[in-house]
């Protein structure tokens, strides 16, 4: 009796011991949910490089996003209302390359429209300004300050088999963060009016992102 006594005293204490390791492995345990999207925008900033890509809904439109962001450029696409544009952005400049309806919705001269269709164009600043938020800091710092109020309380799940925590923002949007170190952002799911699904990937991998050739400069063809 007392043999077991011992063996048995000896089992809880050794799964206590396990379980207090399996919770010390989580470097987002006790983390409120802004501590654990701060992390998460730490991580994707300190990243370097990250490919984003899904769907996200903006002042009621739904856009398609499929974007390579690497320190303060980007390169890839931005759909809307099934009208493709290319975006580059680079040493401080946007390019656009989009066909003659995107660019005839902004008011462009007919006699004009034919020298944009399928054109790189160098965009003015102010116009460029517009596109801020598609850049490593501009993800960072919504992560960090979203719209809505987040909770303090995180939920750990799974995704694709591994330890993620979800922060979730009052209107229902969460974000999917690895239960890592580093804490990559994984996820994001917007609700009421934002609805949509991006996902991070390829953290840390580059790829070339250079200005692109002969583009068109608004500024000098409205004589700015």
């Amino acid at each position: 009796m007392r043999i077991r006594s011992i063996t048995a005293t000896a089992g809880l204490a050794v799964a206590a011991l396990l379980l207090t390791a399996c919770g010390s492995d989580s470097p987002l345990e006790g983390k409120t949910g802004e501590e654990v999207a701060a992390a998460a925008a730490d991580a994707l900033e300190e990243a370097g490089a990250v490919h984003i890509a899904g769907t996200m809904t903006q002042d009621g439109e739904e856009m398609e996003i499929d974007l390579q962001l690497q320190g303060d450029d980007a390169a890839g696409t931005l759909t809307f209302g099934g009208t493709e544009v290319e975006i580059i952005s680079v040493g401080g400049e946007q390019f656009l390359r989009a066909p003659v309806e995107f660019w005839a919705g902004f008011g462009m001269p007919e006699e004009a429209l034919g020298m944009f269709d399928g054109t790189w164009v160098l965009m003015p600043a102010e116009a460029a300004a517009e596109f801020d938020t598609f850049s490593l800091a501009g993800f960072a710092d919504e992560l960090r300050d979203p719209d809505g109020e987040i909770e303090e309380e995180t939920r750990s799940e799974e995704l694709d088999g591994e330890p993620v925590r979800v922060v979730e923002q009052e209107d229902g949007s969460t974000l999917t963060v690895a239960d890592d170190d580093p804490a990559y952002p994984l996820e994001l799911t917007g609700e009421e009016g934002s609805e949509g699904t991006v996902t991070f990937s390829g953290y840390g991998e580059e790829e070339d992102i250079s200005a692109p050739e002969d583009a068109l400069d608004l500024d000098e063809m409205m004589g700015a």
